[in-house]
């Protein structure tokens, strides 16, 4: 992020911040991805780390617009999935 919030010296709440992840997470936790997200879409660990960075960046526009708070979170987010201790893969983006 470019800087602290104002009033309580975060780049965000960590409380906030898993909330909105689990939020994410819960439409692709214990599901079969090619029921998901159809016939023909390669589920990579790629497309997954760009798919969760995008929901993720959608729940924060939600809440800070709905709280109208123009402190709220502006910086990069960076999800990294792991398959195995030697394979993994991360998508990084602005979160605005």
């Amino acid at each position: 992020s470019e800087s602290l919030h104002p009033e309580c010296n975060w780049v965000i709440d960590i409380g906030v911040a898993s909330d909105m992840v689990a939020e994410v997470l819960k439409k692709y936790n214990y599901k079969n991805l090619d029921e998901v997200f159809g016939e023909g879409v390669m589920t990579t660990t790629e497309f997954m780390c760009k798919t969760i960075h995008d929901g993720v960046v959608e729940k924060l526009k939600e809440k800070y617009a709905k709280d109208e708070d123009e402190n709220g979170f502006k910086g990069w987010i960076k999800v990294t999935l792991w398959e195995s201790h030697k394979a993994w893969a991360s998508f990084e983006g602005s979160s605005l």
